[in-house]
């Protein structure tokens, strides 16, 4: 993915530059065809007898025009069809294949008579066991190899392919097969018996055995990384494919396919960054890759090292910008001559090329921190040339691949928030890679340590996750075996150190020195999920199980049915999702069964009592019927179990649980779980989607080593529940004594220690709505906790 954000350094170089960028490079127009009343869709080419064709899917019917001279262009005829934006052509032999969604099944035409216009054509719609079946049809492709035409997004199968003989009678199709395991298919390449399945709702790339058309056998998948796959293309080496998403974030991305079992991406490229326009159609001519953008025109990405993937070519077809559905729908570069045709969609034009095919100049290298030796991600590689797409950052290895169409001597700007900027000269050369490794040093850092206790024990915590952090880094460590943590070469700066272990509440501190961080944890279960604290996840469902991580929003009528984002009151960006694979609501939600997330054990025995509390997600609809399912919170002691909560209304939203007293429900033990239960009722086929996120279990009165609290030594709250501040009282002989406050969260939001000549303290008259916890301590001990409600 390319960055097109310029640094005010390289807007300087820019100025600089050789040359300026121009909007159309290495495209000639010659000329273009203007077809009132009619919008275009797809286009194809076909040479007979030494003449180009160009095949046009207007909207009335397969539009012909002789493009042998470019300049001159000549059309001989529109052969009628049904009144349908989608059109899709291919051909084999000297035969066309016309589909589209207007109905009518697969249109045959007879090119033989060109370039007269007394051709004869028909309509196919299906032989044998699909006879008369055929109606409409989305795409198509021809696998010219062995002579089998594959039909995409009919009205047979789900929308699977439908294969036709058409090397035994290319005028009169049979119907030999089927693949619609996988559902529906946008688009797809096939050739020597393999098919590439474009799945759009489903967002992932199949590849087929199709030897045995009857018996398919699937080989591989892959999802594209916008989820929503259109087309696909095969390089000349036939071990890499291109593929494009019809859907923001829009790439054309390549993959190493020479294993179907383990297929890799490789490198991945946009006209802008994946959010400024859609990609739809790419088309491979010698490893170059022709490409239609919607608002962006046309595009040739050098292909030849797929793992870098550069564009050296562009034609804007089209006005406009952004990610709408106008412009450019597709292109044909296949002509021996070289031409290139592209159709842009309304008004419907055919613009005619002549492109310049030029290898790119690579550039490729490696980021160090120069302190700790380790690679650096999201560094910025600027480089001051006129190229839009050049400029570039680092990925999670440190490794940066970019380059660009044009020699020549350029400047590269290495930088960083907090390192040392470098600059480096660089010869870029047509098909030759320039690499380099470059060393930042930080402007300033410090090691950073700190150790973990048990505020009651004061004993050393081992083995807790500890995320510290900032804007622009995070380090994730884990106690040792002293419940010490450290990580040296800390770039300069403030960072939040948080620790979170099971069994406690956490705690963070802000350090901006070497100066050593301890943090202490008082007992209670937190969870936002940012850590993997060990929740386990069992299903008899076959899709949509529990996952941790960031949730891929998807959206049903309208309304989200997966939530885009965790809840917005913790630190973190995770929480546990029931099919997190984004795309299409019904692509992976709960199918065929119940999916099941388990706290760990929690030793609560030694708790007089507990609270639970929690944040989820619902969303049941869709399918036959009304929605009857549920999200059950059942909680259980190794013995008897209890319903905490039984949800069967949806909503579009989080929503808390309020607060369960859980001694009320079972006896506490050292072994209570929590486990979240959603699923689908088979026969009725609804959406279920679910979510958890900033689980809270907090103690009250500790029964084991928290001795009972002298009536003398009470506190004294007022008013509790609280709209303002909160009015606190403690007895004279406390003054010494050490009170903090803490969010639901476990985060100190507000401490004190010793109370001055007053024993009344007022505080909490900014706190945010919410449950908080004030600990009294002294000398070491936990005296006292009190629960504090803010309106």
């Amino acid at each position: 993915m390319r960055n097109t954000a310029r640094t005010l350094l390289g807007l300087y170089f820019l100025a600089l530059s050789p040359a300026l960028f121009s909007q159309n490079f290495n495209f000639q127009l010659r000329s273009k065809l203007n077809f009132p009343g009619q919008t275009l869709a797809n286009v194809f080419g076909y040479i007979q007898d030494g003449r180009e064709y160009a095949l046009v899917g207007g909207s009335q019917g397969l539009i012909i025009v002789d493009v042998t001279e470019p300049d001159a262009p000549v059309q001989i005829i529109q052969v009628p069809g049904p009144d349908n934006l989608w059109k899709e052509i291919k051909t084999y032999q000297n035969f066309c294949y016309v589909t589209t969604e207007g109905g009518g099944g697969l249109q045959v035409i007879d090119l033989t008579n060109l370039p007269a216009d007394n051709l004869t054509w028909y309509n196919y719609t299906g032989d044998g066991d699909i006879i008369g079946a055929l109606n409409t049809i989305h795409a198509l492709h021809v696998d010219t190899t062995l002579g089998y035409l594959y039909l995409y997004g009919s009205n047979l199968f789900n929308g699977g392919a439908v294969v036709l003989d058409i090397h035994t009678d290319p005028y009169n199709p049979k119907y030999v097969g089927k693949f619609s395991e996988l559902g529906y298919i946008h688009d797809g390449y096939a050739n020597n018996d393999t098919l590439f399945g474009g799945h759009i709702f489903a967002g992932v790339l199949s590849i087929v055995d199709m030897k045995d058309k009857a018996n398919p056998v699937l080989l591989g998948t892959v999802q594209t990384p916008g989820k929503f796959t259109h087309n696909a293309w095969r390089l000349v080496d036939e071990n890499t494919i291109l593929t494009t998403d019809e859907a923001l974030p829009s790439f054309v991305t390549a993959y190493d396919i020479s294993d179907p079992t383990d297929i890799r991406e490789l490198d991945r490229i946009s006209t802008n960054d994946g959010m400024g326009s859609i990609g739809h159609n790419t088309h491979i001519r010698d490893n170059w890759a022709i490409t239609s953008w919607y608002t962006d025109g046309l595009t040739i990405a050098d292909a030849h090292k797929p793992d870098n993937l550069v564009f050296t070519g562009w034609y804007d077809t089209w006005n406009g910008t952004g990610p709408t559905f106008d412009g450019c729908w597709g292109a044909y570069p296949l002509f021996p001559s070289g031409t290139v045709l592209a159709t842009n969609i309304s008004p419907g034009d055919l613009f005619i090329l002549t492109p310049t095919y030029v290898r790119a100049c690579y550039l490729e290298g490696t980021v160090i921190d120069g302190c700790t030796g380790l690679p650096l991600s999201d560094v910025q590689i600027d480089v001051n040339s006129s190229d839009r797409w050049i400029d570039t950052q680092t990925d999670l290895q440190g490794n940066f691949k970019t380059g660009q169409a044009q020699e020549g001597s350029f400047i590269v700007t290495v930088s960083k928030n907090g390192y040392i900027l470098q600059t480096i000269p660089v010869d870029l050369r047509a098909a030759e890679v320039t690499n380099f490794t470059v060393v930042l040093e930080q402007s300033s850092a410090y090691n950073l340590s700190g150790i973990v206790i048990d505020a009651e024990t004061r004993l050393p915590i081992v083995n807790t996750p500890v995320l510290i952090g900032n804007d622009d880094i995070t380090y994730s460590l884990q106690t040792d075996g002293q419940g010490r943590f450290n990580v040296d070469c800390v770039l300069g700066g403030a960072y939040n150190v948080v620790a979170n272990g099971w069994g406690y509440l956490p705690s963070a501190v802000n350090v901006n020195s070497n100066a050593p961080a301890n943090i202490e944890l008082g007992i209670g279960y937190y969870d936002d999920y940012n850590q993997n604290l060990g929740w386990l996840t069992t299903s008899t469902a076959s899709v949509g199980f529990w996952s941790r991580g960031e949730p891929a929003g998807t959206v049903f009528q309208n309304n989200p049915a997966n939530p885009d984002e965790d809840i917005p009151v913790d630190a973190g960006d995770r929480c546990y999702v029931t099919g997190n694979g984004g795309g299409n609501a019904g692509a992976d939600d709960v199918d065929n069964g119940t999916v099941t997330l388990s706290s760990p054990p929690m030793a609560l025995a030694r708790y007089d009592d507990a609270v639970l509390s929690f944040w989820y997600w619902f969303f049941n609809d869709g399918g036959n019927g009304m929605p009857d399912d549920s999200l059950l919170v059942l909680v259980t002691n190794g013995t008897d179990t209890a319903v905490v909560l039984s949800q069967n209304i949806s909503e579009s939203a989080w929503r808390f649980s309020g607060e369960f007293i859980l001694s009320d429900l079972i006896d506490l033990t050292d072994n209570v779980r929590v486990h979240f239960i959603t699923g689908d009722d088979q026969a009725t086929g609804h959406l279920v989607e679910a979510a958890v996120d900033g689980f809270l279990v907090v103690p009250g009165a500790i029964l084991v080593s928290a001795p009972e609290t002298p009536a003398a030594t009470s506190l004294r709250v007022w008013p509790n529940p609280s709209t303002g501040a909160f009015q606190v009282a403690h007895p004279e002989n406390l003054r010494d004594a050490h009170l903090a406050a803490y969010n639901a969260q476990g985060v100190m939001v507000w401490s004190q220690t010793g109370a001055g000549e007053t024993q009344t303290i007022t505080l909490g008259h900014d706190w945010p709505a919410g449950v908080y916890w004030l600990r009294l301590q002294a000398d070491n001990r936990l005296l006292e906790v009190v629960r504090l409600v803010k309106q």
